[in-house]
């Protein structure tokens, strides 16, 4: 508990992001999960403002944000190639909060046809050939040398 208390108090990165999904997942988390795959890797704290204050994720809502995560990650038509993750339910504050880690992934993925990638600033898409090129080399070079 000590580390996410640690991660509260940090700033949004290139490593971490905070969403709040009180009842529902934020229609921007397949992004992050597709650039963190792409990049370093990340952890995403649901319920939890960007500020970094907890609000919870509702006890009912819960398991269908867990079901829905599920089945939209190990969907090829949505994230290409798939990439299932297990997200944990924290009680912090006497609020749920579900904590996502995702690895970096030897692979380029696609949400929905579109890369997307991470900087500090958040996500964003990589649409020029160039730059797919780049997030391609980087990955090979990097996953050939381990």
């Amino acid at each position: 508990m000590d580390r996410i208390n640690q991660l509260l108090k940090q700033k949004e990165s290139i490593n971490l992001e905070f969403k709040e999904a009180k009842r529902d997942i934020p229609k921007d988390l397949y992004e992050t999960v597709c650039a963190f795959l792409n990049r370093e890797g990340g952890i995403i704290l649901l319920g939890v403002e960007n500020s970094g204050h907890v609000v919870g994720v509702e006890e009912g809502c819960i398991q269908q944000i867990l079901v829905d995560i599920a089945s939209t990650l190990n969907n090829n038509e949505k994230l290409d190639p798939t990439y299932l993750l297990i997200p944990q339910i924290l009680d912090i504050k006497q609020k749920k909060v579900l904590f996502i880690q995702v690895p970096e992934s030897s692979r380029v993925h696609r949400l929905n046809g579109i890369i997307y990638d991470r900087s500090a600033d958040g996500d964003f898409k990589v649409k020029s050939p160039e730059q797919i090129a780049e997030l391609s080399n980087r990955k090979e070079i990097k996953w050939t040398c381990s």
